[in-house]
């Protein structure tokens, strides 16, 4: 299963000393959904901060508990400047790539790099009965929401394919053609249409998301990534990597270890 790496507490210490940020799965909901997330303040104290929101693909369903916002929203690159008000507490559903586009029938470019509020898209969810609740109810009624939207769905080609991909990412988007008995015109319409991302947007995100999972779960040297993760050389990889977050590969291992 495709499940992208976020992780804020390690690439700000202002963060981690903050806000509780935290994921869990939830198996029921595996098919289209790669976590539920949230992040809660550690202080009551008024504070501004910034997250960085790696680029993964995917566009999560999240909510603003103070704010009372609610939308899906994705991003076209890595966002180096989130603002987070403190205190705050926020709570999301991360969707695998095209699940969004799959279980909506809307563009994936209508919640790219923009909130798309939920009444846009489900009239029936109700969003004054939703704030009102508490933040553990209110859990519980937006996975039940969603649980029920997904029902009848069958993930399709492009909601599987970044799974496909992620432990073995191909070489190029010549070779993601070959896999999908596409053109390269059929494949940047097709991949624009369930992702809102071109192949080679697409194929970088799982070079990298590859990357990041090994140097994070292993004592591997970046060196070593190159055995696992078709990089053309070295300097395509840490630039590809410092591109998406921020950091060279050693910079990440020393923050991480």
């Amino acid at each position: 299963m495709y499940y992208p790496i976020q992780i804020p507490y390690i690439l700000d210490l202002s963060f981690q000393k903050h806000i509780k940020y935290s994921e869990t799965v939830i198996d029921e909901l595996s098919d289209f959904i790669i976590c539920y997330w949230d992040m809660i303040s550690l202080t009551d104290e008024a504070l501004y901060l910034e997250n960085i929101i790696i680029l993964d693909g995917c566009i999560d369903l999240v909510v603003d508990f103070e704010a009372k916002v609610i939308g899906f929203s994705g991003m076209t690159s890595t966002d180096f400047h989130f603002p987070i008000h403190l205190p705050a507490k926020f709570m999301g559903l991360r969707l695998m790539p095209n699940a969004f586009h799959q279980l909506t029938g809307r563009k994936p470019q209508d919640a790219l790099d923009k909130l798309l509020p939920i009444a846009e898209i489900y009239t029936d969810f109700d969003c004054d009965l939703f704030f009102s609740l508490s933040f553990e109810e209110a859990r519980e009624y937006l996975i039940g929401f969603i649980s029920n939207k997904m029902d009848g769905f069958v993930p399709d080609t492009y909601s599987k394919l970044f799974s496909k991909f992620s432990q073995d990412p191909p070489s190029s988007v010549s070779e993601v053609c070959q896999i999908l008995n596409l053109s390269q015109s059929q494949c940047q319409r097709n991949f624009i249409k369930h992702y809102g991302l071109t192949p080679k947007v697409v194929l970088s995100i799982l070079r990298f998301q590859k990357a990041i999972t090994i140097l994070t779960s292993t004592k591997s040297r970046p060196s070593d990534v190159l055995e696992f993760v078709r990089y053309y050389d070295q300097s395509h990889f840490i630039n590809d990597f410092k591109r998406n977050i921020g950091l060279t590969p050693l910079e990440l291992i020393s923050r991480y270890q």
